[in-house]
C-alpha cells in the first residue's frame, strides 16, 4: 500500500533498496508525528538593508525543532519522498495566522519548488490572502533545492500569488534548480543569492567580481536582491562593493523565537 505521505509515485526505485525506502517512510511518519506533538517552532531572521543595517525588509520564518536533534535532515528527506506540500501548507497557514494577529509584522516563509503548483489547499490560501493588507505583508520564498513540477505550472503559481498582492522570492539563487528562463517568466519580487557566493568572495577577487556581476544581473530581474550568508564585517563590505541592496545573515541577527511586534512565540502543532 502506498504511503499516505507520498504525493506522487516514486521514481528511480531501482536506485534505492526496499530497506532504504522503508526507512525513509518511517522517518517521514516520525517527522509528522513530532510536528503534531508541537516539537517545532518558527524562528525569525531579518533581511536587512546593506546601507542602513537597522532597517528590515521583512523577517523570514525558519522551522526549528525543540529538544534533541532528529538525526536526519527532514527537509531533504521530505523533498526526496515528494512529501513537502503538507508541511509547506501547514507552515504558511501558521505564518498567515501570525500576520492576522500581529498587524505590524511583515513575514516570509519557505515553500519547496515541489509545492509550486495550485491545488485545493492553495486555493484556500489564496482566498485568505484576499485581504490586501495581509497579503502585502507576506513574502513566499520558493526554494531551489528541488525542481518544480513544471515550468508553466510554477510560473502560474507565482502569478496567482502575486495577484493577491503578496511578494514572491526565489531563495538560494545560483545553487539549485531555478533557471533564468523561469525567473524571466515568473518575474519574482525578490531574488536571494545563495550564501556560497559571498563565502567564495571572501577568498579571491575573482569570486568577488562574480558576485558583483550576479548582483547586477539579478537587479535587472527583480526589484529587490538579497545577499545571503553575511556573517562578518568583511562580508558586509563585499556586499556594499557589489551594490547589493539587502543582506541576511548572522552579522545582523540569528534566528529568534520572539521579535519586535510578535505577541508570543509561534509553536507549530497540528491536530
Amino acid at each position: 500500500m502506498p504511503s499516505m505521505f507520498a504525493e506522487r509515485p516514486m521514481m528511480g526505485l531501482d536506485t534505492m533498496s526496499a530497506s532504504n525506502l522503508a526507512a525513509d517512510e518511517a522517518r517521514v511518519r516520525y517527522f509528522y508525528e513530532q510536528l503534531q506533538r508541537g516539537r517545532f517552532h518558527l524562528a525569525f531572521q531579518p533581511v536587512r538593508s546593506i546601507a542602513e543595517t537597522q532597517r528590515s525588509l521583512y523577517h523570514e520564518g525558519l522551522l526549528r525543532s525543540e529538544g534533541e536533534p532528529l538525526g536526519f535532515n527532514p527537509f531533504a528527506l521530505l523533498e526526496r519522498r515528494h512529501a513537502m506540500r503538507r508541511l509547506d501548507h501547514f507552515v504558511l497557514d501558521a505564518v498567515i495566522g501570525l500576520l492576522q494577529a500581529n498587524p505590524t509584522l511583515t513575514l516570509g516563509c519557505n515553500v519547496s519548488a515541489q509545492s509550486a503548483r495550485i491545488d485545493y489547499h492553495w486555493e484556500l490560501i489564496l482566498q485568505r490572502l484576499a485581504d490586501a493588507d495581509l497579503a502585502a505583508r507576506l513574502v513566499i520564498e520558493i526554494t531551489e533545492s528541488s525542481a518544480p513540477c513544471g515550468h508553466d505550472q510554477a510560473v502560474e503559481f507565482v502569478n496567482q500569488l502575486r495577484s493577491t498582492g503578496c511578494h514572491v522570492a526565489i531563495d538560494d539563487f545560483g545553487a539549485g534548480f531555478a533557471t533564468l528562463a523561469f525567473i524571466q517568466d515568473a518575474q519574482p519580487d525578490i531574488i536571494k543569492i545563495d550564501k556560497g557566493y559571498v563565502q567564495r568572495a571572501r577568498r579571491s577577487a575573482l569570486h568577488a567580481r562574480t558576485l558583483r556581476h550576479l548582483v547586477g544581473l539579478c537587479n535587472t530581474l527583480a526589484a529587490h536582491v538579497v545577499v545571503e550568508g553575511i556573517e562578518t564585517a568583511d562580508d558586509l563590505a563585499i556586499s556594499r562593493d557589489c551594490e547589493a541592496q539587502w543582506g541576511q545573515g548572522f552579522l545582523f541577527a540569528r534566528p529568534q523565537k520572539v521579535i519586535e511586534g510578535l505577541s508570543r512565540p509561534c509553536v507549530l502543532k497540528t491536530g
